[in-house]
């Protein structure tokens, strides 16, 4: 069975402010939002091969209790660039955030930096590199 990259979904309680974001840093395109789609605004960008959604929190929804600081809804997403350092100081150009400035200590020992979003959200930024 072979299975491929679909959305990534993020949980959060202001849509609004996540969306003005992956615009305004990222360059990112909305294709689609609604104002209420049950009981939560809801946007939609073309993220790579599928999409990045965002939602707002429902009525009954709450942030998770075990780690209510650290995002609303997911831990962090990582990006592919073919050189961070370029592109983080593309970024932070647009109004982002550095959360963890660039290091060669990810798996694999390619190079990795975090900026903060919205809520708290992490997102990261990788640069791959061969497996020894």
């Amino acid at each position: 069975m072979d299975f491929g990259f679909d959305h990534v979904h993020f949980l959060v309680s202001d849509v609004q402010t996540l969306t003005d974001y992956f615009e305004k840093v990222f360059g990112m395109e909305v294709i689609d939002y609604k104002e209420d789609h049950k009981g939560a605004a809801y946007t939609i960008f073309k993220f790579g091969n599928g999409t990045l959604r965002i939602r707002g929190m429902r009525k009954d929804d709450k942030p998770d209790s075990r780690c209510p600081d650290l995002v609303e809804g997911l831990d962090h997403i990582g990006l592919s660039v073919k050189n961070v350092r370029s592109a983080l100081t593309w970024l932070v150009s647009r109004g982002a955030e550095v959360f963890q400035e660039p290091e060669d200590t990810g798996i694999g020992g390619r190079t990795i930096a975090f900026i903060k979003g919205p809520g708290n959200i992490r997102i990261e930024l990788c640069q791959k590199t061969e497996y020894t």
